[in-house]
């Protein structure tokens, strides 16, 4: 029977010597590869950042995660999967240095995923959205914990961690997340292309967007690529490309760019005013605010 305090429990215990003491979501990088603790003693407002093919859970707190339509509030025990690059926000509830927020991440390994989906039964792929949620329930929260446990058996990493990765991977895809993870991996030409369009928008996200030139390339009428490339996403094709102009503009500007209207002009904006207000809501400060920061 699936205890989800007892498995909440068992991972805090694990992690604690990585658990940062400090205001603002802090990550430390563990002995085992690709594998992240991030906590914070304070809650925090909608964060943006990139939703990288990752594994993610929640050992202790709320966190909230928005993509464009879609929200998923995660509590402990919770977990969820992403198959490529999104643009998303996130933010903490209720933390406290009594009680801090505590998540434990994963960066997948495309190749290693990918033998085992070669190893497991076909099946047919479906339109799905690129991020899903799940709980730790079972043999996934039984390997998930075996898998942090080795943080404090470093001799036992090089040897078991990527046989608990591989079977983490296994049990993932038996679950319901499991069509979001073999998006990654699976020949659908329909699901590469829109992945393909996103890339392209993240690539090229200071050039015009002509829709109807992104559905041809993908074989598709612009009604039903706008409606696939939503249901995938969870963003239109002209929200996602926004979000990552918005992105970079931030980047420029932590990098000490000049101005912020050559920032603006440099990630695709016509009109510094617009990427002003378009920038606040997204971040909660203005481009000028962060540039003298």
């Amino acid at each position: 029977m699936y205890d989800r305090e007892d498995m909440t429990r068992r991972l805090l215990g694990d992690i604690a010597p990585h658990i940062a003491v400090r205001a603002g979501l802090v990550g430390e990088a563990t002995a085992v590869p690709r594998l992240t603790v991030w906590s914070s003693t304070s809650p925090t407002p909608p964060t943006a950042a990139i939703f990288e093919p990752m594994f993610y859970v929640v050992a202790q707190g709320t966190k909230v995660l928005t993509m464009g339509a879609n929200r998923f509030e995660m509590l402990a025990g919770d977990c969820a999967a992403s198959s490529f690059g999104l643009p998303y926000s996130h933010r903490l509830i209720g933390a406290t240095p009594d009680a801090p927020y505590v998540g434990i991440s994963l960066r997948l390994d495309i190749d290693r995923l990918a033998r085992v989906v070669l190893d497991m039964p076909k099946c047919e792929v479906r339109w799905t959205c690129a991020v899903a949620a799940g709980d730790l329930s079972g043999q996934l929260g039984d390997v998930f914990t075996r898998l942090v446990g080795l943080v404090n058996a470093p001799d036992d990493i090089g040897v078991l961690a990527p046989f608990y990765e591989s079977e983490l991977y296994y049990r993932l895809l038996q679950s319901a997340m499991g069509g979001t993870l073999r998006q990654i991996v699976e020949r659908n030409d329909r699901v590469r292309q829109i992945k393909a369009a996103a890339d392209w928008l993240g690539a090229h996200n200071n050039e015009p967007v002509i829709i109807a030139e992104l559905a041809a390339r993908a074989g598709m009428s612009a009604t039903s690529f706008h409606r696939h490339f939503k249901a995938v996403t969870g963003y239109s094709p002209l929200a996602f490309q926004r979000q990552m102009r918005l992105l970079e503009a931030r980047k420029l500007l932590a990098a000490g760019s000049t101005n912020v209207a050559r920032v603006a002009f440099e990630v695709g904006y016509q009109s510094p005013a617009q990427f002003s207000r378009e920038y606040k809501t997204m971040f909660g400060n203005a481009p000028l605010v962060d540039l003298r920061r």
